[in-house]
């Protein structure tokens, strides 16, 4: 089956993961599909090194928000400074972390992070407000992402279109990024 047939029919799919019931961020699946294929595609290694990232990413927007939450609460700062001191504290750490090798993939601690963020903001998870609800549902979004990327490889029999990322669409755009003669 071509990439673009398996990659639409799970697509399609999210339409009923997300549900209105459990109130799932379901645009998750797709920032981890993407980070998988960006990162070369479903491999053993990408899988790993995305899947250790992700956890990362995701684990530090949790402690953001418990930090947030406490200088809020218990020290009475305004939310904008609660979370201004908090990605101010926890931000560092993170980017720290990525200088070691094994969470090296450093747009994976992103992805995480912010998927963790944004579930909490948008109000989304079955129990919206609770911490803990937004990185369990934001992370696990991200993580069936990379799954829906191994499974799009695997219906099209391990074969998409591999393209350069500097390699353009259109003929006539690739004379523009020539230099020009005699200059």
């Amino acid at each position: 089956m071509p990439i673009e047939a398996s990659a639409t029919l799970l697509a399609a799919s999210t339409i009923f993961i997300g549900g209105a019931s459990l109130n799932l961020p379901t645009w998750g699946i797709f920032l981890g599909w993407a980070a998988t294929m960006l990162a070369g595609g479903p491999s053993r290694s990408t899988i790993a090194a995305l899947g250790r990232t992700l956890v990362v990413g995701g684990l530090f927007a949790l402690a953001t928000l418990w930090l947030e939450g406490m200088l809020g609460s218990g020290l009475g700062l305004p939310v904008w400074a609660a979370a201004l001191v908090s990605i101010l504290v926890m931000n560092p750490g993170m980017l720290l972390l990525g200088r070691w090798a094994p969470l090296s993939l450093i747009p994976g601690m992103f992805i995480g992070f912010s998927t963790v963020l944004a579930t909490h903001l948008g109000h989304f998870g079955p129990v919206p407000g609770s911490i803990l609800s937004v990185f369990v549902c934001g992370l696990a979004m991200n993580l069936l992402g990379i799954g829906f990327a191994a499974v799009a490889m695997a219906l099209s029999g391990g074969r998409r279109q591999r393209r350069s990322p500097t390699e353009t669409q259109s003929p006539g755009a690739a004379a523009d990024l020539q230099p020009a003669a005699g200059g």
